[in-house]
């Protein structure tokens, strides 16, 4: 697998993705209650049973970068497990109420545009009805963002700190990781990363044209690292020092950064002090 051309245009292809199994799912759906309303003689006509389907994929599509927004929010993990679920299920009701509330409003435009009426039904009934579809819609969409997530930092390569489940000492640097890709391992040398980002419950470390993924907070990950290498830039940013070109005002306070590579990273006013002190 390409991963240098896939991490370019993840999103694309990410969207590509949902967007072609809604309409496939969608449509195929509409196909097998059609052919069922015949069977039973139901005087549906064919736009109704679109309607039906396309509005209820079509809303559940755009609710997707919500749940993967929430999902980084509260990360099911080993660490307070219960909590986490709780919350999920919690979302899922509200998942349900914003699933069904958009379908109904473009059921009800479409029938108004075809001279017609479109009745929900007893809401609370309903409701109910939905949420037993949506709560299980709900966990796998979540199940299927956390396949992903595997399965991509497997290809990409997952990085852990080579010091765990050794005898390390506390006050020593972290100077190699350990790097778990399909099919191989590799030592990635702290020195070589070009700079780290949170994201969610990993930490993507950056080095050349890679992304490494590394399980890990920003606070212990900023302990362990030399700081004599690496510096904290924003509260979600730190930079490998020796990697650093130079350092540009910018018009709001703030600075940027231009790394050996031409990569630009911005530089908070809190921490320009730190950087100052460490160059």
């Amino acid at each position: 697998m390409n991963t240098k051309h896939y991490d370019r245009y993840e999103i694309v292809y990410i969207v590509a993705f949902w967007t072609t199994t809604s309409f496939l799912s969608a449509w195929l759906n509409a196909e097998s209650v059609i052919d069922d309303h015949q069977r039973a003689n139901l005087a549906t006509q064919s736009w109704e049973i679109y309607t039906w389907e396309f509005s209820s994929h079509l809303v559940s599509l755009l609710l997707i970068p919500l749940v993967i927004w929430l999902n980084r929010c509260f990360p099911l993990t080993t660490q307070r497990l219960g909590r986490a679920i709780s919350i999920h299920i919690v979302i899922s009701v509200f998942y349900s109420l914003m699933h069904v509330i958009g379908m109904v409003l473009i059921r009800k435009i479409v029938y108004l545009s075809m001279n017609s009426s479109y009745d929900f039904g007893n809401w609370g009934a309903e409701l109910i009805y939905e949420y037993r579809k949506d709560g299980y819609a709900y966990a796998e969409l979540i199940l299927i963002l956390y396949c992903y997530s595997f399965i991509i930092s497997r290809l990409r390569g997952e990085a852990k700190m080579i010091s765990e489940g050794e005898d390390a000492k506390e006050t020593e640097s972290t100077r190699r990781i350990l790097v778990k890709k399909i099919g191989k391992e590799f030592i990635l040398k702290t020195e070589d990363i070009d700079w780290i980002e949170a994201a969610g419950n990993y930490m993507n470390l950056h080095s050349k044209d890679r992304i490494y993924p590394l399980r890990e907070t920003m606070a212990n990950l900023e302990r362990k690292l030399d700081p004599n290498l690496f510096a904290r830039i924003h509260r979600s940013t730190m930079v490998n020092i020796d990697k650093i070109r130079q350092i540009e005002p910018l018009d709001s306070g703030d600075f940027q950064l231009e790394l050996s590579d031409g990569k630009t990273l911005k530089l908070s006013r809190r921490y320009r002090e730190s950087i100052k002190k460490a160059l």
